[in-house]
């Protein structure tokens, strides 16, 4: 696996620094066009430079989180981690919640609806949750 390589090659002892990489190497590797780590509240924690405005692409972590409640209320699945909203051009926001440090994040990212977004998102979740916890 590539990222293994470069991300031995790229360290960083700071935590957030390393978060930053983290995001920076697999919206490299899957042509993300914005990827960011924001809180449930919609803050953004950690964010990739890209064109479009990470402020509002953070405050979409509020909504998602309140859709993941919202989904367990009405199905009981506890297992939805996360969303995809596509459109006609081919990008989808991709919004993976997960919990680290007892603390609910939202990872959105802009990618290509054929990029290996999951693989690399899921990726993106196991680095950060190395690093923070």
């Amino acid at each position: 696996m590539s990222w293994t390589k470069d991300r031995r090659k790229d360290r960083t002892e700071i935590p957030m620094d390393a978060v930053k990489k983290q995001l920076e190497h697999v919206a490299s590797e899957g042509s993300f066009k914005a990827a960011l780590l924001a809180t449930e509240d919609g803050f953004a924690v950690v964010d990739v430079e890209s064109n479009l405005d990470s402020q509002s692409l953070a405050a979409l972590a509020g909504f998602v989180w309140d859709l993941n409640l919202e989904v367990y209320d009405l199905t009981g699945f506890n297992q939805i981690d996360q969303f995809t909203m596509s459109g006609k051009s081919g990008d989808s926001v991709i919004c993976q919640s997960f919990v680290v440090m007892d603390q609910p994040v939202v990872l959105i990212v802009i990618a290509d609806v054929k990029s290996k977004y999951r693989e690399l998102t899921d990726h993106a979740v196991d680095g950060i949750k190395r690093i923070l916890v």
